[in-house]
């Protein structure tokens, strides 16, 4: 019997049982009148403080705690110092942990291992001091009790580096997981006998920026200055976790050892897992358990309900919500409340916070967020007022209790107790596992799209979820339905900038469709382009803006509202006008030319380094459409002036097509980082044949061999496989000479090789009598056939000069050289054979002097001296079986009679 029953004996009269304990505390006047649970319900959470269990319930509750003390007659001090007793001690907790999303035993921290994921440095101190930077979710807790558990480590917890110097001990290993690390040091403060490890979400500190000094001083001073002030290095060795996406197959692993669900399917569970919806929203080792998790309890073969139902990010997001309540006794608000609350959290966050990407709020925040409002906070205040004199009708009160939803704080306790509402910092809640929180705002964007263009046009002024509203609209578009573009147009309203961004985006959208090849009503096409015109914000140049710009960085890093895409859209919806029609390109520009014309173009293309580039999907047909364009906008600038990238694939072709091709102007004219793998697929969507026009272009390069192969044609590069695949025989002897022989060894360029290079190589290093060596040609080496390297043994290459290719080429094909070379020595040719025995590994040495001793026995002539000096080095070195180098050299070089 526990503290709260030997109490309830001792009151007078005595409480008999833990129902009418529950009962009294509920009526206590210092119960919390919004704190809603049932007695019954009450009664089992006494029997677990009594028994030392559950006790985070009642210390998030102060009010509970002191109606509780009230009637056990005691003052809450009292209670809670019988509260503290029943802590269990550091010591004890944590060598066993039940993992919370998926159903497996639970972990015994001293004799099990850890789940992979996480860096084996992190769970080895003598590694450290390390700094593992992993965000949450990534098993920083979870390896801080499995260090601790096996006393490989103290686990301590800190928000700030300050807070955790003040709980340091003297020595031995700590891992500290720490919330800030603002403040941690470059070089090692603490004292030498402490190995520490920090796991954090930041990466670790580094020496700061060294102002540049503007003072002029001699050389020989800065030089000495610089040296005696560069920066110590950092006392951290740094590991960041792997890609939980690339261990899933091993985690599952480890899961189906400890597994308690029957019928689990591990194999199904990973082509799941793999499906491209559910790998893009694995971002840590938490997120993949809890997938797991989902899939084991809801994914059972067969079963109508559960995974097999589950549509979008929203429905697993609610299975999420029931999986979390059921292994929870202590959340008092229904599943169908909370979720409801999910999903007004969500609209919320959509559309009307002040800070929508924010990751992590404040407590008073999150409240403001879940509240709608009536709830039964504002029905506790009319109680209240009612105790006060206020006439109400009771019964009409009490039957609108059971109608209004919880109140915004019992919301947001019961998503803590959850653990979807996570502190990072004190007082700073962030909501995890983020995919959650993702398809909730995903589902409310869906539900926004259908209250009209004014609605998700405001999403979009908003820019957070500008990228998911653009991919809605393509998503439906695509699929031949334009009901929320026809939406747009049937209501204009030019001065709202809700309705402006709607018609904009649908502008980007239909370009988009109708660039991917799909057809676009002719009225929406006409429409559209009407009203975009009239809305667009000419620049200093005269050329065509949108109106709306997206400048969050967020928001930017989706293509779809990108400046190309916009441009792209306005070629593409006007490219089958008349070059005299309302909307044709020139009525866009303030001042038509040529030259705005080509500045229109090269603005669907032109990016910069930090910007994203465009998917193929929309270049190729972009680069299409510049091709057909390029007669009808006629003369476009000065030879000077850069061709835009639209225009590049075309003129290219056209070029290749006249009698003298110009390698310096193709080199210079084309973009070939941008559009080299593109073009074969390009010339032949244009009627080209890419194979004649890359002959061509090696054929102007062998008509002026003597100059360096242009940098397009570099075997390195991205694009090479598009000229090299369709080498000529001929480049290949002019590659393998001296002066451009080590491209060969760049990138493997000879991956492209075929019977026919490989023979013209092979010609050129049998006749040039010069050292290979010179020039690492490593890659070609490795790749080799084993036939053409016989027919240079047999020529005598690689010659006596050539010792670097020698030995590459007997590490990779000793075979090959034992069999060639006891043909030589058969066949009497020494000298060439022996050429090729120096660079011979100590492994082949028994073999080659069989090889000799047999071909001495069968030919029965005097060898040269080389031999002997052969057989005389093996003995000095004490070769593998040297002794039969010693009865060789008796045998060839008998000693003279003493």
């Amino acid at each position: 019997m526990g503290w709260i029953r030997d109490r309830m004996e001792d009151l007078e009269p005595p409480v008999q049982s833990l129902i009418e304990l529950a009962q009294r505390v509920r009526k206590a006047q210092s119960w919390p009148r919004a704190e809603r649970i049932k007695e019954s319900s009450l009664a089992t959470y006494l029997g677990k403080f009594d028994a030392g269990e559950a006790l985070e319930w009642l210390e998030q509750r102060p009010g509970a705690l002191q109606a509780l003390a009230e009637i056990l007659e005691m003052t809450q001090e009292e209670a809670g110092e019988q509260l503290s007793q029943l802590q269990p001690p550091r010591s004890s907790s944590g060598a066993r942990v039940r993992l919370r999303d998926v159903p497996v035993r639970p972990m015994d921290l001293r004799r099990e291992s850890l789940p992979p994921g996480i860096p084996v440095q992190v769970r080895d101190p003598a590694t450290w001091p390390l700094w593992w930077q992993a965000s949450s979710g990534a098993g920083r807790t979870l390896t801080g009790q499995w260090l601790e558990a096996r006393g490989q480590a103290l686990f301590l917890q800190a928000e700030t580096w300050a807070e955790a110097v003040r709980q340091l001990p003297e020595q031995g290993a700590v891992y500290l997981v720490l919330g800030s690390a603002e403040g941690a040091p470059l070089q090692a403060t603490w004292p030498s006998g402490l190995k520490l490890c920090v796991a954090t979400d930041a990466p670790p500190p580094r020496p700061p920026e060294r102002e540049v000094e503007r003072i002029p001083r001699e050389p020989r001073e800065l030089s000495k200055a610089s040296g005696s002030r560069r920066p110590a290095p950092s006392v951290w060795l740094s590991v960041s976790s792997p890609d939980a996406r690339s261990v899933l197959r091993e985690l599952l692993e480890w899961v189906d050892e400890r597994i308690t669900v029957a019928g689990f399917d591990r194999e199904a569970c990973l082509r799941w897992l793999e499906t491209p919806d559910i790998l893009a929203r694995v971002d840590t080792l938490g997120t993949a358990l809890g997938f797991i998790g989902l899939f084991a309890t809801y994914g059972k073969k067969g079963e109508e309900s559960g995974l097999a139902k589950a549509r979008s990010a929203a429905d697993l997001a609610r299975l999420f919500l029931r999986l979390r309540l059921q292994q929870s006794e202590s959340v008092e608000v229904p599943f169908d409340l909370l979720w409801q609350r999910l999903q007004h959290l969500g609209q919320r966050l959509l559309l009307e916070s002040e800070d929508p990407g924010a990751e992590v709020r404040s407590m008073d925040a999150w409240l403001s967020l879940v509240r709608m409002r009536p709830d039964d906070a504002d029905l506790e205040w009319l109680k209240e007022l009612e105790r006060q004199g206020l006439k109400v009708d009771r019964k009409s009160l009490d039957k609108l209790q059971a109608m209004l939803p919880a109140d915004a704080f019992r919301v947001v306790r019961s998503l803590k107790e959850l653990s979807l509402l996570r502190e990072r910092q004190p007082q700073q809640l962030a909501f995890q596992p983020s995919w959650m929180l993702a398809g909730l705002i995903e589902q409310a964007l869906l539900e926004t799209l259908d209250q009209g263009p004014l609605a998700w046009g405001n999403v979009l002024l908003r820019q957070e979820h500008a990228p998911a509203v653009f991919g809605a609209l393509l998503d439906r578009c695509r699929c031949g339905d334009f009901t929320l573009a026809r939406a747009v147009l049937q209501a204009p309203d030019t001065r709202n900038p809700a309705w402006v961004a709607a018609l904009e985006a649908i502008f980007r959208v239909l370009g988009l469709v109708v660039l991917e090849g799909n057809a676009v009503p002719e009225d929406l096409r006409q429409g559209v382009l009407r009203l975009q015109r009239a809305l667009v914000v000419p620049d200093a140049g005269g050329l065509p803006r949108p109106r709306i710009a997206y400048e969050l960085p967020s928001a930017r890093e989706s293509l779809l509202v990108d400046h190309r895409v916009w441009y792209a859209a306005l070629l593409a919806l006007s490219e089958t006008l008349a070059p005299q029609a309302e909307l044709s390109l020139d009525s866009w520009c303030t001042k038509p030319s040529a030259d705005a014309r080509r500045w229109l173009l090269y603005m669907a293309s032109y990016r910069s380094p930090q910007e994203p580039r465009m998917p193929e999907a929309w270049l190729l047909p972009l680069l299409l459409l510049g091709g057909r364009l390029l007669d009808n906008l006629g003369p476009l600038a000065p030879s000077s002036a850069a061709t835009p990238l639209l225009l590049q694939p075309e003129r290219l072709l056209r070029s290749l097509q006249e009698p003298e091709v110009s390698l310096s102007q193709l080199n210079q004219a084309v973009s070939w980082h941008a559009l080299g793998p593109l073009l074969p697929e390009y010339a032949r969507r244009r009627g080209g044949d890419w194979a004649l026009c890359v002959r061509k272009i090696w054929a102007a390069w062998l008509s002026s061999s003597t100059s360096d192969l242009p940098s397009f044609l570099y075997p390195e590069e991205a694009h090479a496989e598009i000229f090299w695949k369709y080498l000529p025989p001929q480049a290949v002897e002019v590659l393998a000479s001296k002066r451009h022989r080590h491209l060969l060894g760049e990138k493997e360029a000879c991956r492209f090789f075929q019977a026919e290079h490989w023979e013209a190589f092979s010609r050129v290093w049998i006749e040039k009598t010069e050292p290979w060596g010179t020039a690492p040609i490593h890659a070609l080496w490795q790749r080799i056939p084993a036939e053409y390297v016989r027919q240079a043994i047999r020529a005598g290459r690689p010659d006596a000069h050539d010792q670097m290719t020698r030995k590459e080429l007997w590490q990779r094909l000793p075979e090959v050289f034992c069999e060639e070379i006891d043909a030589l020595f058969r066949q009497g040719q020494w000298d060439k054979a022996l050429t090729q025995v120096w660079g011979a590994p100590p492994s082949a040495i028994p073999r080659l002097l069989a090889s000799a001793k047999a071909a001495l026995e069968h030919r029965g002539a005097s060898p040269p001296a080389s031999v002997i000096q052969w057989l005389h080095q093996m003995i000095a070195q004490r070769a593998p079986d040297w002794s039969k180098a010693w009865t060789l050299l008796e045998y060839l070089m008998p000693p003279a009679p003493v």
